[in-house]
C-alpha cells in the first residue's frame, strides 16, 4: 500500500495530470462533513435526474470551499471529539459494572423454577436457552450453584437438576463460586472489562451479602488462607494486580501491582505465590514474572522472570513451586511448566508442543495437567520424567482442566462435549463418552462422591453417575 507521502510524489511526477491541477489536504476532522455532504451531492443528483434536471459541477467545488472556512472546520472537531467521547463513553459503561440499586431492583423476586429432563447419557439434563457456562457449578448441601455468560447466578437442586433460583448481576460471571466459612465468592467480568467485583453471598437467604469493587476484571475464583488469627481472600484483577482482602468484612488489607495478573494465587505458610502474564497489547513491551510475596503485608520476597505468561495460577510440589507456562493472545507452538524453590532458585522445567492454560492437579511428585488443545499429560517434577500423554484430536483451544475422578483415575472434560476417564499411572483411557455433539464444554467437569456434572457454553448442564 501506498503511504500518502509516496503518493504526493507520484502525483507531482505524473505527466498526465490535468493542467490547471492543484493539490490540496482536506483536513482529517472534515472527514465526516465531507461524507455527509458526499451522500448529500449523490441524494440531490438522483433526485434531480428522476425530474430530468442536471446540476452544475460546480456545486462540489463550492462545497469543498464551504467546508475549509475556519467556521466550519472548529466545528467539525468539535464534532469528532463529541463522536469519540460518545464512542469511549458507550464503551466504559458497556465494560463496566452494572449499578447495585439496578440488581436489587431485578432481585426482588428470586424464585424461578425450571424442570431439568431425563438424560440420555446422563441422570437428568438442564438447559439454560444458550447462557454459556464457562466454569464449573459449586454444590452446597443439596444445592448447585453456578454462573452464566447473561449475567445470571442460578440455584438448583442438585439432585433433581430443577432450577430453584435465578438472581441477576449483569456480567459474565467468569468464575466459580468458592465456598469459605458459610458463604459463596465468586468474581465477574472479561478480559476488557473494569471495575469488577467480588461478591459476598448467603446461599441460605440466596442474597448478595457484600461485594468489593476492584478496578480490572475478577474472572479467576479466589484462593483463602487464614495466618496469625487474620483470615484472607485473594483475588487477582488483570492490570490491576493482585488484592488480599478480609472476607469478613470485604475490606481491603493490601493491594500488589506486578503485572497482568489472571490466575489464583498460592499460599504457602506464610508466603503467596503468584505468577503474570503478558496481553496482546503488551506483547512487545513486556515480560512475564513470578512473585513471592508476604502474605501480610504483599511484600516482595523475590521476583523471576518466566519464559512465558502464567494464566492461571501455580502448585507446589514437595518443596518446588511450579508455574504453568503459554500464550495465549499470540499463536505460539511451546508451553510447559517451570518450577523453583521456595528461594527463587529454578530446578526442573517441562516443554511441550503447546501452552498450558488450565489448573494442573497434583499428586505425590507427579502433576497432571492439560494444554490448550486437549493433549493430557503426568509429569514427574522431581525427577523430571514425562511419564505419559495422550493426544488429542481435537487440537482446538480448550479451557477445561483435569480432575481427580478416584483414587486412580482422573476425569477431563473435552471441548467437544464428553470426557475422558484416564489412568493416573498409565495414561491409559479406559473410557471416553460424548454427552452431547453441538456445544463446547470450557468448565472443569465437577465430582462428587458418585457422579459428575458437566456444564456447557450453550447453557446445557448433565448429571452422571460415575461410568
Amino acid at each position: 500500500m501506498f503511504g500518502l507521502t509516496e503518493m504526493m510524489e507520484l502525483s507531482v511526477s505524473s505527466d498526465y495530470l490535468i493542467e490547471g491541477y492543484q493539490q490540496a489536504i482536506v483536513p482529517t476532522v472534515l472527514l465526516p462533513l465531507a461524507f455527509l455532504g458526499t451522500a448529500l451531492s449523490l441524494i440531490a443528483t438522483f433526485v434531480a435526474g428522476l425530474f430530468g434536471i442536471k446540476l452544475k459541477a460546480e456545486g462540489a467545488r463550492k462545497l469543498l470551499e464551504l467546508l475549509l472556512k475556519p467556521k466550519i472546520i472548529l466545528f467539525a472537531v468539535g464534532l469528532n471529539l463529541l463522536i469519540y467521547a460518545g464512542f469511549l463513553g458507550f464503551n466504559h459503561i458497556k465494560n463496566g459494572p452494572v449499578p447495585r440499586v439496578v440488581q436489587k431492583l431485578a432481585n426482588q423476586e428470586t424464585e424461578y423454577y425450571q424442570k431439568a429432563r431425563q438424560g440420555v447419557m446422563a441422570l437428568w439434563e438442564q438447559s439454560l436457552q444458550d447462557e454459556g457456562i464457562f466454569a464449573r457449578g459449586t454444590v452446597v448441601g443439596d444445592e448447585l450453584f453456578f454462573g452464566t455468560s447473561e449475567g445470571h447466578l442460578y440455584v438448583a437442586d442438585a439432585n433433581t437438576g430443577n432450577i430453584k433460583n435465578r438472581l441477576f448481576l449483569g456480567k459474565f460471571l467468569t468464575p466459580s463460586p468458592t465456598l469459605y466459612k458459610g458463604h459463596l465468592y465468586f468474581g465477574e467480568g472479561l478480559h476488557q472489562s473494569h471495575s469488577m467485583g467480588i461478591y459476598k453471598f448467603d446461599p441460605e437467604s440466596k442474597q448478595v451479602v457484600s461485594r468489593f469493587e476492584t478496578n480490572g476484571h475478577t474472572e479467576i475464583f479466589p484462593v483463602f488462607a487464614s495466618h496469625e488469627g487474620v483470615d484472607y481472600l485473594l483475588q487477582t484483577a488483570g492490570e490491576d494486580g493482585l488484592y488480599a482482602v478480609d472476607p469478613n468484612t470485604m475490606s481491603k488489607i493490601w493491594q500488589f501491582k506486578g503485572g497482568h495478573m489472571d490466575g489464583f494465587a498460592l499460599v504457602v505458610g506464610e508466603h503467596v505465590y503468584i505468577g503474570t502474564g503478558i496481553p496482546r497489547e503488551g506483547f512487545s513491551l513486556r515480560r512475564p514474572f513470578a512473585f513471592k510475596l508476604n502474605l501480610k503485608d504483599g511484600s516482595v520476597v523475590w521476583k523471576r522472570e518466566l519464559p512465558l505468561s502464567a494464566w492461571y495460577g501455580p502448585m507446589r510440589v514437595e518443596d518446588n513451586v511450579c508455574f504453568i507456562q503459554g500464550e495465549i493472545h499470540i499463536d505460539t507452538n511451546v508451553g510447559g511448566i517451570s518450577c523453583m524453590t521456595e528461594t527463587g532458585e529454578r530446578t526442573h522445567s517441562l516443554v511441550i508442543n503447546y501452552p498450558v492454560v488450565g489448573k494442573p492437579i497434583v499428586k505425590d511428585e507427579v502433576i497432571y495437567l492439560n494444554d490448550f488443545f486437549g493433549n493430557l499429560y503426568a509429569w514427574d517434577a522431581i525427577n523430571n520424567e514425562l511419564k505419559w500423554e495422550v493426544e488429542s484430536e481435537i487440537k482446538q483451544g480448550s479451557y477445561s482442566s483435569v480432575q481427580f475422578y478416584n483414587g486412580k483415575e482422573i476425569i477431563y472434560a473435552k471441548r467437544t462435549g464428553g470426557v475422558l476417564i484416564v489412568d493416573m499411572d498409565s495414561g491409559r483411557v479406559r473410557e471416553e463418552v460424548d454427552f452431547v455433539q453441538d456445544e463446547l464444554i470450557y468448565a472443569d467437569p465437577l465430582v462428587i462422591e458418585d457422579a459428575f456434572y458437566l456444564f456447557g457454553m450453550k447453557g446445557s448442564i448433565f448429571k452422571s453417575t460415575k461410568i
